[in-house]
């Protein structure tokens, strides 16, 4: 198999892997996918990689992260009070957004009480 094949492979089982972790549907190359109770309908020319009830998600699974995140994730993990969920907050002076960063493990606890 090569790079090419191989990456895309493990691109699509990550979108697998997140969908299943938030009880989503990998959106492909369909128009609607059912999310909970309901249908979305997906008329967009760049659809995203996995939809729930709540979430459009766009999935990228990196060789290895930009070292700011991890050093300002750590950061916030670190002087996170007990009982309360670390966040990075991240923005640039000239940037169109502001970004919400939180682990996994984090993510999906808020996930589970929704």
């Amino acid at each position: 198999m090569d790079s090419n094949k191989r990456a895309k492979w493990r691109g699509k089982n990550y979108e697998r892997r997140i969908a299943k972790l938030i009880k989503g549907s990998v959106v492909g190359r369909s128009k609607a996918i059912k999310t909970g109770a309901r249908y979305t309908q997906i008329d967009c020319q760049h659809p995203p990689d996995v939809v729930n009830e709540w979430l459009s998600v766009e999935c990228k699974y990196l060789k290895t992260l930009p070292a700011w995140l991890d050093k300002v994730m750590t950061q916030a993990v670190r002087n996170c009070p007990e009982g309360l969920v670390p966040v990075a907050w991240v923005g640039g002076r000239e940037a169109r957004s502001h970004y919400v960063i939180m682990t996994e493990e984090d993510f999906l606890d808020l996930h589970e009480r929704r």
